[in-house]
C-alpha cells in the first residue's frame, strides 16, 4: 500500500505521482513488486515490458474481484503459498492470444 502522504511533498495532495519524490517514494514501496495499492486512487503496475505490465494490470483487477467474490461467499481461503506463485512465475506461459485481444479491444475505443 502507497500512501502519498508518506512522501512528505507538497504535490502528494493529488494522490498521483507527479514528481521524482513521490515517484521514488512509489518505486520504493514496489520494492521487487509488480503491484502496489495507491491509498484513495487504485494501484500501479510494473513489468519488464509493456505486454507484462499488461498482463499483470488486466490480471490483477481480475484476481481480485474473484477473492472478493469468495470472500463474501465466506469460508476458509486456501491461498498459495510463495513457492506456488514463483513456480508459477518461472512456468512457460504463452499469453500471445490474449495480448492479440486486449490489444485488439484497446484499438476499437
Amino acid at each position: 500500500m502507497w500512501d502519498s502522504r508518506d512522501a512528505q511533498d507538497p504535490a502528494s495532495a493529488a494522490m498521483l505521482v507527479r514528481n521524482s519524490a513521490l515517484g521514488k517514494s512509489i518505486a520504493s514501496t514496489l520494492g521487487d513488486k509488480r503491484v502496489a495499492l495507491m491509498r484513495g486512487h487504485g494501484n500501479v503496475v510494473v513489468g519488464p515490458d509493456v505486454q507484462m505490465a499488461v498482463r499483470y494490470a488486466i490480471y490483477t483487477e481480475v484476481n481480485a474481484r474473484l477473492q472478493a467474490a469468495a470472500i463474501a461467499i465466506g469460508g476458509p481461503i486456501n491461498y498459495i503459498s510463495a513457492e506456488e506463485g514463483a513456480a508459477r512465475d518461472r512456468a512457460a506461459s504463452d499469453f500471445g492470444r490474449a495480448w492479440e485481444l486486449w490489444k485488439k479491444k484497446a484499438l476499437e475505443k
